[in-house]
């Protein structure tokens, strides 16, 4: 395994030249790239034009001890480098202490190849991995700051209302939230929001949606398990309780949860302690806080018998609606414009929408929500073909063909804007009472009053283009 240090950049200081070439002739031969100084005042003038990130130094040297080396070092350059100490058996307590000032390993004189490249080998991995959780934090990062914040930073009275209402209970960090909202609307972006705004960058916060468990393992993933506490338990395993401990647990559609599995959650939130399944030790919650989350009304659910009534009234402390996106209509293209441009940075392509695809955006309904409006961008990133997205593209019917682009205007059916109005009263003075047969009867006429243009027949009728694509399928009339 001697390549697996090639290419590895290591700086040496040490006045005993004896010790500093026999080294270096040594990691030179592995393939690692070594510089070296005779004292530590030469090596930090080289580094300071140069940096690296390992320096392997010698702990007794004139002008400047390793200790001060170290310090200095780690003024200037933090966790960016790592030092490795040389030490004799007399300097021990010296050693001892390097490490408390930040040193990563040491070893003694004489040296012994095999202790240098284990060492080397620690210090190679831990420098990966310190560079790998740097890009997922970075990553991490920039997602929130794109999926999450501005995401919320809507202009809408739905939107800022629910931020104002986030921030507040962000400030007490261990009340329960229970966040109500259709599916798609966001209610995890929500909980993370309030998990920033109340607990610190290295705290947890551990996901678990109820309904994606079988009731028969959502104890377990809950609170743990020990080895053997049931079949197929092979091996301790913690739970997400345990998992968030200081953070936050995050239960999504937590009216999915089983009642036996209610029981226990409720006594969690009494007493702050749970213990694993087959366990017989209590663990603390902590200041860990549980946000909770559903679509659907709990209260209904109660009176069903399918949630118990004091769980309902212990999760119900601060509670707050994510707003389904037809309420936030004033936030769409800026969402849009958001999601779009964190789509075409991985997918490498450049691409806007056009005013169709805009106006389109903005009359839709969106049944699925925040979801919905990212999952249609995507597609559409992936089979628009030009510069430019279409209403077509997004999957959604134009408002008004006449204003797409790229259009061949000499398929354009000329409507003339003298269009008589439907006859309603006539509806409405009909002998029956049923709602839906009138509301046939409505959509009929003002298709015919309107030639069967949907764009007018959707104004007279005072509702959505999108809407009444969904009432022509209900009853039978879209033209296949």
């Amino acid at each position: 395994m001697i390549n697996d240090l090639k290419d590895l950049d290591v700086f040496i200081v040490d006045d005993d030249e004896a010790i500093r070439d026999s080294l270096t002739t040594y990691l030179v031969s592995l393939g690692v790239k070594v510089r070296t100084a005779i004292n530590p005042v030469e090596a930090l003038t080289i580094l300071k034009s140069n940096p690296t990130n390992i320096v392997i130094t010698d702990i007794r040297m004139p002008q400047m001890d390793g200790i001060e080396f170290l310090q200095k070092l780690k003024e200037r350059y933090g966790d960016e480098v790592e030092v490795l100490i040389i030490t004799g058996h007399s300097n021990e307590s010296l050693a001892i202490e390097a490490l408390k000032n930040g040193a990563f390993d040491y070893f003694r004189k004489p040296l012994h190849a095999r202790e240098v490249v284990e060492s080397l080998r620690r210090t190679k991995q831990f420098n990966e991995l310190k560079k790998e959780n740097k890009r997922l934090k970075a990553c991490l990062k920039h997602v929130q700051e794109i999926d999450d914040k501005k995401v919320y930073m809507g202009k809408s009275a739905a939107s800022q209302q629910m931020f104002s209402l986030l921030k507040r209970v962000g400030a007490v960090p261990e009340t329960t939230v229970l966040l109500n909202g259709e599916t798609g609307t966001g209610k995890e972006v929500a909980a993370r929001y309030i998990h920033d705004e109340s607990k610190s960058d290295e705290a947890p916060f551990i996901a678990l949606n109820c309904g994606a468990i079988p009731e028969t393992l959502i104890e377990s993933e809950l609170f743990g398990h020990e080895k053997g506490a049931f079949t197929g338990a092979e091996k301790s395993r913690a739970g997400v309780f345990e998992m968030a401990k200081g953070g936050t647990v995050f239960l999504d559609e937590i009216s999915e949860m089983s009642l036996a599995a209610q029981t226990r959650f409720l006594r969690v939130l009494e007493d702050r302690r749970f213990r694993r399944v087959g366990g017989t030790s209590e663990m603390k919650l902590g200041k860990t806080r549980v946000i909770a989350a559903t679509h659907r009304d709990l209260m209904k659910c109660v009176k069903e018998g399918t949630f118990r009534e004091d769980l309902y009234y212990r999760v119900n402390i601060a509670q707050i609606t994510v707003p389904a996106l037809r309420e936030r209509v004033q936030d769409i293209l800026e969402l849009s414009e958001i999601f779009l441009e964190a789509i075409c940075r991985r997918s490498k392509r450049k691409i806007k929408l056009n005013e169709g695809a805009k106006r389109a955006l903005k009359q839709y309904e969106f049944p699925g929500n925040i979801r919905e409006l990212r999952n249609l961008l995507e597609r559409a990133v992936i089979f628009a073909q030009g510069t430019s997205i279409t209403a077509q593209d997004l999957g959604l019917e134009p408002l008004d063909i006449g204003t797409e682009e790229n259009n061949d205007t000499s398929s354009i059916e000329l409507v003339s804007e003298d269009v008589s109005i439907p006859k309603f009263s006539e509806v409405l003075q009909s002998d029956s009472l049923n709602l839906q047969e009138n509301e046939k009867r409505l959509v009929e006429q003002a298709l015919q009053e309107t030639s069967g243009n949907h764009s007018q027949a959707s104004r007279l009728l005072g509702i959505t283009p999108q809407a009444l694509y969904r009432k022509l399928d209900k009853y039978g009339l879209r033209q296949r």
